[in-house]
């Protein structure tokens, strides 16, 4: 278990950043000790390192305890507190380089579900990460891995360097395949790539480090079978991480198409479930509920792969284990866990969030590939839902050459259409770069995205046209 004390120059900053964190817990599964202000009312602001020894002590029946600071001498305070207190409670307490209020609100949660020292203080190192998403900035991730105990410079580790020459670098496909084969080794790894870590089991961070053609990353490994997991690195790096060497743009084999597809519109609207934001029911079942539909959404994948691979191809197969693997996330499940247990968010209101979260960081990439991986991430979060609710996908059995209107479609859905008689697709929005695009060009399916307020002004059962030569809609005359 771990406590946690709160250093400020100020008594209103300390109290409301306990506060704030306050709310991230349940009962008393992690305590809050402040230390603020100093007691002079001409002069309050500053730092007292003997309030800071007392708060150490009053929290300091855990295992350890973690010291979040603000700036300056509150720093110099709590190194003199750690002078002061008896020896067997200094050696429970860390302090930490976190911000102060983000790095705690984080650390309270990770200490609240029972994290360790060294998981707590990965997670409030890293609080920043998705703001800085949010913003378009690079990510600040940790030098080491939150679940990783050992450093890049451990010189007990030993390291391989690659140079990616995928096309599109490591994109969900092939992040996929990278960790499948590396998850069967007896070690500890990082990935590094200019200096940015993240633990190889995670496909959503692989992604998120953005690593593209010709860029170096380097696995470092320690452990028993640290030397079969670099050769089997070194072999995957030689065969292109599973992509096919002649993959041809925008990302995959396609069938020759006419430049003109006509068929009847079909305005498609999914249905989509209400959520409610709090629930009523106890969070152990809230967590039970999320669980299972996450099953139930593995195991559609797993059909969905094996149906790609029986109609189509081993390249198509790969986008929907991609997917499995990139929902098979421990980090994701934590996460939405954490608002369920601390902030009684429904199962669907914790899913929603965790992946819209997760769908903002990609699209906020300056790597127009992986934006547009955004559509995946929808994918899996909107069939997940359906499967707490009940909604089964709506998409009629059609009898006649149609092309579907609508605003953007999943890459699950394009697979189940039947292309002898849907001829094409026409969305107002969505991107060429999209499994979704990847898919129906593959299908011999037309593909036109980006068609802005043309589309939202047809009607289901006009006769339309696809211009694919020069990307219109063509209503006859």
């Amino acid at each position: 278990m771990v406590n946690l004390v709160i250093v400020s120059h100020s008594a209103r900053l300390g109290e409301g950043v306990r506060e704030l964190a306050q709310q991230m817990l349940m009962g008393g599964s992690c305590k809050l000790a402040v230390a603020a202000g100093i007691d002079d009312p001409q002069n309050p602001i500053g730092t007292d390192p003997i309030k800071v020894m007392e708060a150490i002590e009053s929290v300091a029946d855990a295992d350890h305890v973690l010291v979040m600071m603000d700036i300056g001498s509150a720093l110099l305070s709590a190194e003199t507190a750690l002078d002061l207190l008896d020896p067997a409670i200094a050696a429970k307490v860390r302090l930490c380089a976190a911000p102060l209020v983000e790095g705690t609100l984080a650390a309270t949660v990770s200490a609240a579900m029972g994290a360790g020292i060294d998981k707590v203080i990965s997670d409030a190192m890293n609080a920043l990460d998705a703001k800085r998403e949010q913003l378009g900035l690079p990510s600040s991730f940790a030098t080491n891995s939150p679940t990783t105990a050992f450093s890049v410079h451990d010189s007990e580790a030993r390291s391989l360097s690659v140079v990616v020459k995928n096309r599109h670098g490591l994109h969900v496909r092939p992040a996929s395949r990278l960790v499948a084969t590396l998850s069967g080794f007896n070690a500890d790894m990082l990935l590094e790539k200019n200096g940015k870590c993240v633990t190889p089991d995670s496909l959503n961070q692989i992604a998120l480090l953005q690593i593209r053609c010709n860029d170096t990353l380097r696995l470092i490994a320690k452990g028993e079978q640290a030397d079969e997991a670099l050769a089997a690195f070194k072999r995957l790096a030689a065969e292109n991480f599973g992509d096919s060497p002649e993959e041809s743009e925008p990302g995959g084999l396609t069938r020759p198409l006419p430049d003109q597809l006509t068929g009847i519109a079909f305005c498609y609207a999914p249905v989509l479930p209400d959520i409610a934001s709090i629930t009523a029911t106890s969070p152990q079942e809230e967590q039970q509920r999320l669980r299972a539909a996450i099953r139930l959404t593995l195991d559609d994948l797993s059909a969905l792969t094996a149906l790609a691979e029986e109609k189509y191809s081993a390249d198509l197969a790969a986008i929907f284990s991609g997917h499995h693997t990139l929902l098979d996330d421990p980090e994701l499940d934590d996460m939405a866990s954490a608002l369920i247990l601390h902030q009684h968010y429904s199962a669907e209101a914790a899913w929603q969030n965790v992946l819209s979260d997760l769908r903002e960081q990609y699209q906020h990439l300056d790597d127009a590939y992986l934006q547009a991986r955004y559509i995946d991430i929808d994918d899996l979060l909107h069939r997940t839902l359906r499967h707490l609710s009940g909604i089964k996908a709506q998409m009629p059995l059609f009898t006649r050459p149609t092309v579907v209107i609508t605003e953007n479609i999943f890459p699950s859905t394009v697979l189940q259409l039947d292309p002898q008689f849907v001829k094409g697709i026409g969305l107002s929005a969505g991107s060429d770069l999209s499994h979704s695009a990847l898919i129906a060009r593959e299908m011999g399916i037309g593909w036109l995205c980006q068609q802005g307020e043309s589309v939202r002004t047809l009607k289901t059962g006009e006769t339309i046209t696809l211009d694919i030569a020069t990307r219109r809609i063509l209503r006859p005359e």
